[in-house]
């Protein structure tokens, strides 16, 4: 992809994350990549073609940032792939704060966008099991088969839709520590002992990171 592409495109999801998708004309997208419109529409002849563009860079980033790591999901470590998760959302709150609406008016992305979904449930399943065998989760009970695949159900919905939940209450508190902590509150009936020391540490552990961070843009 040239430089100027990628310039457009990362002016296109600054604005998104600001305005929303529907409010943003080309034009303020070109005026926030300082090109002309012109030069804009020679890279992209349509708005539906930058969103295209966009949302296959999306793509690229939750392969590198986030399902790419696969170190971290063969060592089930789930915490810091939820983190991540939450943390691209953060990058593109845009797409999940208005996800129907977008593939309402981009049909051409639904497919896609399902086959992420899939993929993302069935790597929660997986992270669930290796929970399992790892001590932190207990088994599933015989008398309710397919309960952790409904639990990797309920995960992803938590997840998905978190940032939307907290624009809609007016939440202003860290998006990724509270979703983190959201996660523990579902999981913490399937947890073992074990499970819910390191979900403690590991929550402790970016509340603190948060915390300081927000301390130093203060002296900032």
């Amino acid at each position: 992809m040239s430089k100027a592409k990628t310039r457009i495109i990362l002016a296109a999801v600054t604005l998104f994350n600001k305005k929303g998708l529907i409010n943003v004309r080309n034009q303020d997208i070109a005026k926030q990549a300082n090109i002309s419109l012109s030069n804009f529409n020679y890279h992209f002849k349509t708005k539906q073609d930058l969103v295209y563009a966009v949302c296959a860079y999306m793509s690229d980033v939750l392969v590198e940032e986030v399902y790419g790591n696969e170190v971290l999901i063969k060592e089930g470590q789930g915490l810091e792939i939820t983190k991540s998760y939450f943390e691209f959302e953060q990058k593109f709150k845009f797409f999940y704060l208005d996800t129907h609406s977008i593939l309402n008016a981009y049909p051409g992305l639904k497919e896609e966008v399902q086959r992420q979904v899939n993929e993302a449930i069935q790597i929660i399943k997986n992270l669930n099991y290796l929970s399992v065998g790892m001590g932190y989760m207990k088994p599933e009970p015989p008398e309710m088969p397919g309960l952790y695949d409904h639990l990797a159900d309920q995960i992803w919905i938590n997840n998905h839709f978190w940032f939307a939940q907290m624009d809609i209450r007016g939440r202003t508190e860290d998006p990724v520590l509270k979703g983190l902590e959201s996660c523990f509150a579902i999981s913490y009936p399937y947890l073992t002992d074990k499970g819910i020391s390191v979900y403690k540490h590991f929550i402790e552990r970016v509340k603190n990171a948060s915390h300081n961070h927000s301390k130093r843009k203060e002296v900032a």
